[in-house]
């Protein structure tokens, strides 16, 4: 996939005409696949190639920076999908506050026709654009219809009478329905990032763990996890905690103040990972974090979950 960092820096190696997929795509989910698969289709069809056309950074941080918004995915990681799932080119278009004053028809006939070449449009039904949202599905299909240029509004995907949308998944993260957000994904959730030193407090007590630097994005609540590892190709079953170690904490210090850590023990291995860069897939949230009397009592504990873990992870045939 060939990746172009704004829609004016598009080169001769782009086609003359292609079907453009327009939308924030974060996550990746079920109801993005539909339509890049439709999109694949009528490029098949048509002899063309495909075009994701998104934004980085997020819309919703530039005309709502009041409203925090974690990302399911970092841009990184969703390039990276796109290409996976096929797509000829991706157009990521920096929407800052310049950006945000595009009329519709600018952004239709300057943008999506003239620089993108659009053959066929494939945007979700709903889909504003345009300063201020005055963009339309009813404008977007008559732009369409003067131009002889083929849309497509798709309908919303659903899962078990659920409508798969990145706030539907946000939402079922923050409740730590880890299940139901692997079903409108259609894959788990997943942390990508590189393995630092800690504190080797894990080794001490004979549960060593990798502890992750992981760029920005959703966080998951606190607790415990059962996790895979991919790593070189290859997926090992592991247990996770995110927290703050609470049993390793004073009881002056303010637990507030203290930064999520991600560690992860992986099960039956012992590699040296430091400097590696791991995607670790969250299964099933097994319980909160909490604080210990002793480390005796956090060992037993710790125990217990790989047990767990290894039931659930067992039960999705790892």
């Amino acid at each position: 996939m060939r990746t172009y960092f704004g829609s004016d820096r598009i080169d001769t190696q782009y086609p003359a005409h292609a079907v453009v997929a327009v939308g924030n795509f974060d996550g990746v989910h079920l109801g993005h696949q539909a339509i890049l698969r439709e999109a694949q289709a009528h490029a098949a069809r048509l002899g063309l190639k495909t075009t994701v056309f998104t934004f980085s950074p997020h819309p919703t941080f530039e005309l709502r920076p009041e409203t925090p918004l974690k990302l399911l995915m970092t841009y990184e990681e969703k390039r990276l999908q796109l290409e996976k799932l096929g797509v000829d080119f991706c157009v990521e278009e920096t929407f800052d506050n310049a950006f945000a004053k595009t009329s519709a028809h600018d952004f239709f006939f300057e943008i999506l026709k003239n620089r993108l070449h659009a053959k066929v449009i494939m945007v979700g039904e709903g889909f504003a654009f345009g300063h201020k949202r005055e963009g339309t599905d009813e404008m977007l299909r008559k732009f369409c219809e003067q131009t002889q240029t083929e849309l497509h509004l798709m309908k919303p995907v659903q899962v078990s009478g659920e409508l798969v949308s990145s706030s539907k998944i946000r939402e079922e993260l923050n409740r730590g329905d880890l299940k139901k957000a692997q079903a409108l994904l259609g894959r788990p959730f997943f942390y990508r990032g590189e393995v630092i030193h800690g504190d080797k407090r894990g080794r001490t007590i004979g549960f060593p763990t990798a502890n992750m630097k992981c760029e920005e994005k959703f966080p998951l609540l606190p607790g415990v996890y059962a996790t895979t590892v991919f790593w070189r190709n290859q997926e090992f079953k592991s247990v996770t905690n995110i927290g703050k170690r609470p049993t390793f904490q004073t009881e002056s210090q303010n637990l507030n103040l203290i930064p999520l850590r991600i560690e992860t023990h992986i099960l039956n291995e012992n590699f040296e990972l430091y400097g590696e860069w791991l995607e670790l897939r969250f299964h099933e949230r097994l319980r909160e974090e909490r604080k210990f009397n002793s480390i005796d009592e956090l060992k037993a504990q710790i125990e217990s979950d790989i047990i767990l873990a290894n039931q659930h992870l067992n039960a999705r045939n790892f």
